[in-house]
């Protein structure tokens, strides 16, 4: 793949005009989410660069969110990229068919813990204080990868009442399945969620993660965790999502709780969550 660059004195460094110059041909929909960008050797020899000038190319390129690099595979177009409006309850695969895009999932784990079972995780479930009609529950365990296109985005590790996930027919054949919406199951069996609480974090990218998700260890995520109740206040899920931190953006908006107050100097404010899921392109871009 040729590109013109302007080696002449005062140019832009050759490394930006390459990323410039793949990050249009790209946008011109030369090459489409998923698919594989020519390798470092091959680029560097078509334009006659030095193999280092295009590593700084393809790292000014991930930087931005245009692509993303697998370990042992080659650099790759990011999938589309996707915002959604929040609070809202509504499924992974809900929220992408909604964007006219393609989900797609593969099930890693589906697992029953029983109470003080040493391999389950910690979660908003152990502080459930017991009760007659409610004793402490076996949860089934879902860990899911999730891609948009052939792009793996994110890691989905759902916590679910035994009871619930019998009644709504979360068995491990149709969790495999790639058609299948935990939401839609539960709305279709008369569950409604009603609250949820939600937690963000920077994490990096232990090994195994990393693996799944075709990046080096240690590459930063996004982690997000949330515990949803139904209409009667019984927790009915515990979630915990790990998306690629340069396909995610939190946005949230901030105003005085009393019109007119200063927002440098009020202590009373409110924040509302606005808009949270895999980020704008052009606003991780610039």
């Amino acid at each position: 793949m040729r590109v013109e660059l302007n080696h002449g004195r005062g140019a832009q460094p050759l490394y930006v005009q390459l990323a410039d110059a793949l990050q249009a041909h790209i946008a011109a929909e030369h090459l489409k989410p998923g698919d594989l960008l020519p390798s470092e050797t091959v680029l560097a020899s078509e334009n006659r660069l030095s193999r280092a000038t295009v590593i700084k190319a393809f790292d000014t390129l991930i930087d931005r969110g245009v692509v993303t690099r697998r370990q042992g595979k080659g650099t790759f177009v990011s999938a589309l990229p996707m915002e959604r409006q929040l609070p809202q309850f509504n499924s992974f695969s809900e929220h992408v068919h909604g964007l006219g895009l393609t989900p797609g999932s593969t099930l890693l784990a589906f697992e029953m813990l029983a109470p003080g079972a040493p391999d389950r995780p910690a979660s908003a479930f152990e502080r459930e204080l017991p009760s007659d009609s409610l004793p402490e529950q076996t949860l089934v365990l879902v860990e899911r990868l999730r891609t948009v296109g052939a792009e793996p985005v994110g890691l989905h590790r759902t916590l679910v009442p035994a009871d619930i996930a019998e009644r709504i027919g979360l068995t491990e054949p149709n969790a495999a399945r790639p058609d299948f919406s935990f939401y839609d199951a539960l709305r279709r069996n008369g569950i409604h969620l009603n609250s949820g609480d939600e937690s963000l974090a920077a994490i990096n990218a232990s090994a195994e993660d990393a693996e799944l998700l075709g990046v080096e260890e240690g590459t930063a995520l996004i982690e997000i965790v949330r515990a949803s109740r139904d209409t009667e206040g019984r927790l009915i899920e515990v979630v915990r999502a790990r998306y690629l931190g340069t396909q995610y953006l939190y946005h949230i908006t901030f105003a005085p709780s009393t019109p007119g107050e200063d927002h440098d100097t009020t202590t009373n404010r409110t924040g509302t969550r606005t808009g949270g899921g895999l980020a704008d392109a052009e606003r991780l871009r610039r």
